[in-house]
């Protein structure tokens, strides 16, 4: 019985979606160009601040803002671009004191002491092929894109610590500068307020492996030790976008 259930709702699902690309796809739509702004969420390991995994990114919720466009080739298919910059700010005190227990733990050290300086920035640049539903006032526009990221920074940390005989200098995680990889799923609903201007919420998903972490001043590889840094984050933004 559940199980009919299941079926016949995923069958109705079907045909709904079908009937909506039906109705939808009647007339070329408009090619445009825009603006947003908003936040930046990190997600997955690239937020978490766990001392013990090295995907750990201790990063923070932070603004993002760029340009949005595409060009319609044929009725409801385009091509479409960004350009978006994004902070996912540094590592608070919080963080320092948590990485500094685990390196005095992982060390066997009378005490540790981690500074930590810079932050997560970047632009991203992205390109992928877009579908639009267009229903009324109401154009919901779907795209996979894949691009480069520029690294502008990553946080950096210097450690002491006392009481390690092997390990007497201070021990760095450098900040990264670097171009990497990007891949994007994005989902926006723009609302027709004009003839060619719409207001835009939008959403989009950001993965990439990120850059390589370069350590300097250790004597010995014991305790956390971050050689790649990955991204991952949900940003949710809202603009405006203009017909051409």
């Amino acid at each position: 019985m559940y199980s009919n259930n299941i079926k016949r709702i995923f069958k109705s699902l079907i045909i709904a979606f079908i009937a909506f690309i039906a109705t939808s796809a009647n007339a070329q739509v408009k090619s445009y160009f825009g603006f947003f702004g908003g936040v930046s969420n990190p997600i997955s390991d690239f937020k978490r601040a766990d001392y013990y995994n090295n995907n750990s990114g201790f990063a923070k919720k932070g603004l993002t803002y760029g340009l949005d466009g595409a060009w319609y080739f044929r009725k409801n298919f385009a091509i479409g671009a960004s350009i978006t910059y994004q902070d996912n700010g540094e590592l608070n005190q919080a963080n320092a004191d948590s990485l500094a227990a685990g390196y005095t733990k992982s060390f066997s050290a009378d005490q540790a002491t981690v500074t930590a300086t810079k932050r997560y920035q970047t632009v991203n640049i992205l390109l992928g092929p877009q579908y639009t539903f267009e229903k009324g006032k109401f154009l919901l526009d779907l795209r996979a894109s894949a691009g480069i990221l520029k690294v502008f920074s990553t946080p950096e940390t210097n450690t002491l610590l006392s009481g390690v005989t092997n390990q007497t200098a201070i021990f760095y995680q450098k900040s990264s500068s670097s171009t990497v990889l990007g891949y994007s799923g994005t989902a926006a609903l723009r609302y027709r307020l004009s003839e060619n201007v719409f207001l835009t919420l939008r959403g989009a998903y950001l993965y990439s492996p990120g850059p390589s972490i370069t350590n300097e001043g250790r004597t010995t590889n014991s305790g956390r030790l971050v050689t790649k840094q990955p991204f991952n984050t949900l940003n949710t933004t809202i603009g405006l976008n203009f017909g051409l």
